[in-house]
Parts: structure tokens; C-alpha cells; sequence
């Protein structure tokens, strides 16, 4: 991400300011996560924000969201705003889906296919749902009147010396019933709860914590794996057990002195039973003025939650909710769900 601020001067005075956020062009692609090397340029000025991202392959349409609220459905890769304050910050998000067929991955064709089946047999799901993978993009936009302070008028940034990343997978339901309709383990105990940084239950969770003012920037990781329980068609326990933690894994990423970054992985299955892992993959990248990218993709099953927090006492940020659709649909031929948060402060 590069930031680039555009002074207009008539006559030695600043008159007019542009703030404009982009990427280079990436020749080089992850096939596995197409959002990761996406460009995407911001533009912002008193009259008008500005949003234009890269087209995603055979993508037909695009929703965009503010805070959370429909602004528009755009058939081109552009979107602009007119009616904001310049003294809030805001989220857009774009959302968009595609048909697994004509998706960018290996094998795509014949895994649509294996999708579509899957669609047709599972009774909670559809075999266009199941045959659809889904694109999320979000931008924070921080408030336009600091964005447009002029350059030499700017106060230094405040370094961010603290990172934290936690990733939870959870069952929001309190018992879950077993996909598998002949298995002796009829239902499984869920985690009773819904979307919250701080839940006491979950199937996995990963904490991530980067300080920039400690030598050597210290990466520390800690990994949780929740109990599993299971019981019979009366709801009488039948067994327990956790699973290994050997399919949670964190590489760092060093970028440069004031940009670190990190790939997680993450292959977590049942303990009791044979039946698909919890799967789900993270590329983060964070600088020390406070500037952060993160992609990832996911199952579409259980709920996901990912959260961040910056410097010593913010408190936590969403960056990504994803509600479950089921067990089944942790299988490894249904699409994967995408998705890239990123910031312009």
C-alpha cells in the first residue's frame, strides 16, 4: 500500500487537497486466494470518496456497504461516494460472489460439479449455494478532514508499538446435530454463543501478538483447541476428546524494518469422528504507522471470527464474522468463502 497526498497551490497557499491510496500491479498471483494481490485505490477529498478495486474474474456484479448499511449494487469496479461527514471514519465493504465453475483454482470445474451434488443431497443447503464462492473486500476509511490536513501542517503519526490478531472457529448452537445420519454420536455439544472477542467457548482460537518496541520485534503465537463432546440420539454423553494442535501454524513474514507479516494455517478436525477439518488460511502484513492488509479465505462452516486490536489499550476491532452453514459444509468440495480487510488513516 502506498498513501500519496496531492497538494493544488494558487498564489503560495494551499487550496485544494487529494489523499490517494493504491497498490502496484502484482504479475505474480495466489491462485489459492485471488483477493490477496488485489489492487484497490482510494481516493478521497472534501466532495467525494472514491473506491476502485481490480475486476475479480468472471464477477457480473458488486454490493456496497457503509457502516454496515446497502449503498449500491455496481456492475463496474468503481463506486463513489457524495454524502459523508468529514469528521467520521467510515467502513465500505464490496461483497460479490462467483460460480465455483468459473473460479481461478485448480480443478475448479470438477470440484463445481462435486459442489453441486453436494447441494442437491444436503436438505439444508441448495446446489447453487454450495457451487458459489464469496468475495469480501473492506476498506476503513479514517476521517476525511485528517486525511486532507496538508502535508507540512500534519503532526507526526504516533507509531503503533502493539499488534494483536486472534482467529476463533465456534459452534454457535448448544447442541449440533452430527451431518452424518447413521453415526452412533447423534449430536455434538456446541458452544452456546454468538459472535464475541472475548466467548468463553470455541472449537479453535489463535492469539498473535507483534511488538514493534522490543527488540528484534517479537512475533508471539499461542494456539486453543476446545473439548469435544458428543452424545447419543437420547443427548446421553457418549465420548470426549481434543484434537491435535499440529494443524495450526504460523510462519512470520519480515517485509522490512517498519513492516512485519505473517501466514497462518489452519487444518483442525474432529477428534471422535472422521468428517472434514476446520480449514482456513491468513496472510497479514503490519506497519508500525498504524497501516495493516489482511486476506484470507475460510469454510463456510463453523462460525469464524477474527479480530484485531492496536496499541496497548484499543480495544478489539472485527474484521471478519462469518456465520456457519453448516457442518456439512466444512467438506472440502463446496466453495470457499474470501475475504481482505485493509486500512487508509
Amino acid at each position: 500500500m502506498y498513501n500519496y497526498s496531492i497538494e493544488q497551490v494558487e498564489n503560495g497557499e494551499i487550496v485544494r487537497v487529494i489523499a490517494l491510496q493504491t497498490s502496484a500491479y502484482a504479475e505474480q498471483r495466489n491462485i489459492e486466494n485471488p483477493l490477496q494481490f488485489l489492487v484497490m485505490s482510494t481516493i478521497v477529498t472534501k466532495m467525494k470518496i472514491v473506491l476502485s478495486w481490480e475486476e475479480i474474474s468472471k464477477v457480473d456484479e458488486y454490493n456496497v456497504y457503509r457502516n454496515g448499511d446497502f449503498m449500491a449494487t455496481v456492475k463496474t469496479n468503481h463506486f463513489t461516494d457524495y454524502k459523508f461527514s468529514l469528521d467520521e471514519s467510515y467502513v465500505y465493504t464490496i461483497l460479490s460472489k462467483r460460480a465455483l465453475a468459473k473460479s481461478e483454482e485448480t480443478l475448479s470445474k470438477s470440484k463445481s460439479v462435486l459442489a453441486t451434488v453436494f447441494g442437491v443431497l444436503n436438505p439444508v443447503s441448495n446446489k447453487e449455494k454450495a457451487a458459489t464462492e464469496e468475495f469480501k473486500v473492506s476498506k476503513l476509511i479514517g476521517k476525511p478532514n485528517t486525511l486532507l490536513i496538508p502535508v507540512l501542517e500534519k503532526q507526526r503519526r504516533t507509531n503503533v508499538n502493539r499488534w494483536k490478531f486472534r482467529y476463533t472457529t465456534f459452534l454457535k448452537e448448544k447442541w449440533v446435530i452430527n451431518p452424518n445420519i447413521v453415526a452412533m454420536d447423534h449430536y455434538f455439544k456446541g458452544d452456546d454463543r454468538n459472535f464475541d472477542p472475548e466467548g468463553k467457548g470455541f472449537r479453535t482460537r489463535v492469539d498473535i501478538e507483534l511488538t514493534y518496541d522490543k527488540p528484534k520485534t517479537p512475533l508471539t503465537f499461542t494456539k486453543e483447541i476446545g473439548q469435544t463432546v458428543s452424545y447419543n440420539r437420547a443427548k446421553r454423553f457418549r465420548q470426549k476428546a481434543v484434537a491435535s494442535y499440529d494443524g495450526i501454524k504460523l510462519v512470520r513474514l519480515d517485509h522490512g524494518e517498519q513492516e512485519v507479516g505473517f501466514l497462518l494455517t489452519h487444518s483442525v478436525g474432529n477428534p471422535l469422528v472422521k468428517a472434514p477439518e476446520i480449514d482456513y488460511d491468513v496472510r497479514a502484513v503490519m506497519q508500525r504507522d498504524g497501516t495493516f492488509d489482511i486476506t484470507g479465505f475460510h469454510d463456510q462452516a463453523p462460525h469464524h471470527e477474527v479480530y484485531m486490536s492496536r496499541g496497548s489499550k484499543e480495544n478489539w476491532m472485527p474484521i471478519q464474522l462469518a456465520e456457519s452453514k453448516g457442518l456439512a459444509w466444512m467438506s472440502e468440495i463446496t466453495a470457499w468463502q474470501y475475504w481482505r480487510y485493509s486500512n487508509f488513516e
